[in-house]
């Protein structure tokens, strides 16, 4: 009956292997999913086809003591004679008659299942990723929305009421655009001559506004092929992330690089060994910090397929890098 069963057997790769874990007999469909030959796995060790000696977070000689009182199941990479590999789910059941026989292993390639699960987890992470970057960056326009009405109504200036008309605008073009890369992972396709400066003016307004000491300093950067709005998310963020952790009274430098452009200050800085953490989800070195800020920089740039990277500025604060660009002019 076993015979019948693996050599009938097509979808699944069945066989057998001794107590000690030794495959003693093997099966077409085995052949098929591994490329072995029988001559050639004949009493060789179960973690022959293991990718790295394990399947999931298991050896084989783990495998097997949990094997013997009852069929486990595993899942992990495993390894062809050609040494492509695969994801595979194995079941490893115990053959008893008093003693116990050896096992019988049911092996089965579960490659595209397993990057189909994979890639709905990198979805939703994306999802919530770019759920909490959009309840993060709406909350600063939304204050300056506040800020210009209440300015109207005290002086009845209409010039207030154009603000607030783009910044809505703007606002609306922001979630569209970050709705479209949290939900199909696109990036900026179809940028537009940008003007650097232009962009750093309505970013330094929209992040730090009027009422401050801080100060920027702008040396010229050459027109910048980019998403106009996303780009000026991206200055909007360095800018507060620099008074967040620099002060209010923090200058904040912007100018040129052979291939790109930074964002400097003279605040304290950033430690060296957490300059690379800073760019994730949810990392702030400020114990008020919600640690967002760079990490949408981080984003930003990626999807205009540019490189963003944390330094030290002249005067020992931070500065960040957005390198990879190709100017226009």
């Amino acid at each position: 009956m076993y015979q019948h069963l693996v050599e009938g057997t097509t979808s699944h790769a069945i066989f057998m292997i001794n107590p000690d874990g030794d495959i003693s007999t093997w099966s077409p469909a085995a052949d098929e999913l591994y490329g072995y030959a029988a001559d050639a796995v004949d009493q060789q060790p179960l973690a022959i086809l293991f990718s790295d000696k394990t399947s999931g977070d298991r050896s084989l000689a783990t495998l097997l003591t949990d094997a013997k009182e009852a069929a486990i199941e595993t899942r992990g990479w495993h390894q062809r004679a050609d040494d492509s590999v695969f994801w595979a789910h194995m079941t490893i059941s115990p053959l008893w008659n008093d003693v116990l026989h050896g096992y019988a292993v049911v092996s089965k390639d579960m490659t595209e299942k397993h990057e189909y699960e994979q890639m709905l987890e990198r979805q939703n992470d994306r999802l919530k990723e770019f759920a909490d970057i959009l309840a993060h960056d709406l909350r600063n326009p939304l204050q300056l929305v506040d800020g210009r009405t209440q300015l109207a109504r005290e002086t009845g200036d209409d010039e207030h009421f154009d603000v607030i008309e783009q910044t809505t605008d703007r606002m609306e073009r922001l979630i569209d655009d970050l709705l479209k890369v949290a939900h199909q992972g696109e990036v900026v396709t179809d940028p537009d001559p940008t003007d650097i400066a232009a962009v750093i003016d309505t970013a330094w307004e929209g992040a730090i506004g009027t009422d401050t000491d801080a100060t920027l300093q702008y040396e010229s950067v050459k027109t910048v092929a980019a998403d106009t709005d996303r780009l000026c998310e991206l200055f909007e963020n360095l800018f507060r992330n620099a008074v967040e952790h620099g002060g209010e009274d923090v200058t904040v430098t912007v100018g040129p690089l052979p291939d790109g452009m930074y964002v400097a200050d003279d605040g304290p800085g950033i430690p060296p060994d957490r300059r690379d953490d800073v760019f994730e989800h949810g990392v702030s070195t400020a114990d008020d910090g919600s640690g967002y800020g760079l990490s949408i920089v981080r984003t930003i740039a990626l999807a205009h397929g540019w490189d963003v990277e944390m330094a030290e500025s002249k005067s020992g604060g931070a500065r960040i890098e957005v390198t990879g660009i190709q100017f226009l002019d």
